[in-house]
């Protein structure tokens, strides 16, 4: 650290003679905001740009730092060590290359910052500051009964969980797609990775008008990401609609038989009376 804060100050003190003399003419142009999708790639745009009288220009140092955080890359003399997931966006990257842009291999909410980008060259120094923001999608959400075997005749709740990144927010819908009047408490849960983990609790009262709930995730801007649905079931409607349907299969079997025994019974008194008037 102190060893590139010394590089750092020296490269100043050069650039600003250089600079008195009329030979800094070197410009870096960074892309303000960046954002980057978690687990993904990340790319930082830097481009170098000289003037009209440079003559030949040749990059002697390249530096990348995040606000907190020791040097990501450096290239400095024509030795490149870089962290483990950071390197230059071009891959044929040489010391003639203006584009110096920093591209992070996997993306986590700890890359999320203000970078800044120092470049020496032999025309001159100067830097340059971008931003990344990290977004991870919330996921689909899951809902958990409590109890398991919820039914409209008990009183239970509805549990809904989704994971993402920055902070959004759940929400519940009833089976019209209607906003629910009274909106639980939206508990925040951040993880290791530094994602959130949202959590709202529905209380279901027994014999309650309504038996498909919705619940639906919301990025940080207030857009829909993701949605789920469940249906709390009817137990002792579907036990009785069992039972009538067995009654029914019992009356049928019942007017069989009935119809059997007339039938025997008619067999028998036609025979009898075919035996009398023989």
């Amino acid at each position: 650290m102190a060893s590139a804060g010394f590089l750092l100050l020296t490269l100043a003190v050069l650039n600003s003679a250089w600079s008195s003399q009329g030979y800094g003419f070197v410009e870096i142009h960074c892309k303000t905001q960046n954002i980057g999708q978690y687990e993904q790639e990340s790319r930082l745009d830097c481009v170098i740009h000289y003037s009209k009288e440079v003559e030949d220009p040749e990059i002697v140092t390249v530096i990348w730092k995040k606000e907190g955080v020791e040097e990501l890359l450096k290239y400095n003399h024509g030795e490149l060590t870089s962290l483990p997931g950071y390197s230059f966006a071009e891959p044929s990257w040489n010391n003639k290359n203006v584009n110096v842009s920093l591209l992070i291999h996997k993306t986590a909410v700890k890359d999320e910052g203000v970078y800044t980008c120092y470049v020496f060259t032999n025309s001159g120094f100067n830097k340059n500051q971008t931003r990344l923001s990290v977004t991870a999608k919330y996921r689909v959400p899951t809902i958990q009964p409590q109890p398991q075997d919820i039914d409209l005749n008990t009183d239970g709740s509805l549990t809904c969980k989704s994971t993402g990144y920055p902070k959004g927010r759940l929400s519940w819908f009833d089976k019209d797609n209607k906003p629910w009047l009274d909106q639980p408490e939206v508990k925040v849960l951040k993880t290791k990775n530094g994602l959130f983990i949202l959590s709202s609790t529905l209380k279901i009262q027994g014999g309650s008008a309504f038996s498909q709930y919705t619940c639906k995730v919301f990025n940080a801007r207030g857009d829909e990401e993701a949605e789920k649905s469940f249906t709390v079931q009817n137990k002792s409607s579907a036990e009785g609609h069992g039972q009538g349907a067995e009654g029914t299969k019992g009356s049928k079997d019942s007017n069989m038989i009935l119809d059997t025994m007339i039938v025997a019974s008619v067999l028998v008194v036609g025979s009898l009376i075919v035996g009398l008037l023989l």
